[in-house]
């Protein structure tokens, strides 16, 4: 069968269906009433390209992605929710947010990294095709122009070095050294080293709380040992930003689908599915996503989903921070005690 008869398809937890076109990396959204139309589509077209990003630099972590081939990503207020790490900020999640056009609330992407500039001009003259290219603020400025002037439709995005502007002051205008930004990742408790420190190394550990402070990372070891457990515990031991949990559920995803078709995962499948739900509903929690949150009440959870909600909302009301906030997070913990009863 040619590619270009073949599809890929995605049924969204918001109800929409999204069919990528593999030839071609062209994709549709389809809604309860049809195909949608993007905005700002041309011609009112139904079809949209895959968005190809591509992060130039040693310093990115995209390794929560399979590079360059389809992935599917969060999609937040139409925006594409592109996670990524970088070394100047530690074990801190960041995230990226590209205009979608669609109210799709997931999207297929395609990520690449590369290292060095040479390695990205041999993949364009390969004929990789980019639309967006991610570097940090200390990429080489006659450089940044001169791929500007070779490829004058690629949309450059500048991220800023988060550890730099944490050690310089207010009145410093001077860059910190080499030497600085290390000595204030040593000196900085919170945050783990990546390219020192690896994931397999501290699988062999007891406590892996005693070596990271950072959910995420700790959600990718607790997978490989797939003791799920403490991925759900992760919701109650740390304050998760939505941007950490879209991560999470990242890792979940790329075992679920289990595209290598690893026997060991097929039997550990329905966990995942009902951990990743757990998770989908922690992120309408965390970002107070109402109208969404109290449709799912209304359809009902199972009853370990159930449990799991619960116990977060309980966390939740006891952190918020106006009454009013208070007051929803109580309705939504009696109205999920209600249900827990119910399936008990």
């Amino acid at each position: 069968m040619e590619l270009d008869s073949l599809y890929e398809e995605r049924k969204t937890p918001a109800g929409f269906l999204v069919k990528v076109r593999l030839g071609k990396m062209t994709y549709v959204v389809f809604t309860s009433k049809g195909p949608e139309v993007p905005k700002g589509a041309r011609n009112q077209s139904i079809v949209v390209p895959v968005p190809r990003i591509a992060f130039l630099g040693e310093d990115f972590d995209l390794s929560h992605f399979r590079l360059g081939d389809l992935s599917f990503v969060n999609v937040k207020q139409g925006k594409l929710v592109i996670p990524y790490q970088h070394s100047s900020s530690g074990n801190e999640v960041r995230t990226i947010f590209l205009n979608s056009g669609s109210d799709c609330d997931i999207l297929p992407v395609i990520i690449y990294h590369y290292d060095r500039i040479d390695s990205l001009l041999r993949a364009r003259d390969q004929g990789v095709e980019m639309h967006h290219l991610v570097l940090d603020e200390e990429f080489p400025r006659q450089e940044l122009v001169a791929l500007k002037i070779r490829f004058p439709s690629l949309n450059m995005l500048i991220i800023k070095r988060k550890v730099a502007q944490k050690i310089g002051t207010a009145d410093e205008r001077q860059s910190p050294g080499k030497e600085e930004l290390e000595k204030s990742l040593r000196a900085d408790s919170n945050i783990v080293d990546f390219n020192k420190v690896r994931a397999t190394d501290l699988l062999e550990k007891g406590n892996l709380n005693m070596h990271s402070k950072n959910p995420v990372f700790l959600a990718r070891v607790h997978l490989r040992k797939m003791e799920l457990e403490k991925v759900k515990q992760l919701l109650l031991e740390f304050t998760l930003k939505s941007e950490e949990v879209a991560f999470i559920r990242t890792f979940l995803d790329v075992m679920i689908r289990n595209d290598d078709e690893k026997e060991e995962l097929k039997g550990w499948a329905p966990k995942l599915k009902n951990l990743d739900e757990g998770f989908r509903l922690a992120g309408l929690i965390l970002e107070t996503r109402e109208e969404e949150f109290e449709a799912e009440l209304d359809k009902g959870f199972s009853k370990d989903i159930a449990s799991m909600v619960y116990a977060l909302l309980e966390k939740e009301q006891d952190r918020a921070e106006t009454k009013e906030q208070e007051i929803v997070l109580w309705e939504w913990k009696l109205r999920a005690k209600r249900l827990f009863r119910k399936i008990a």
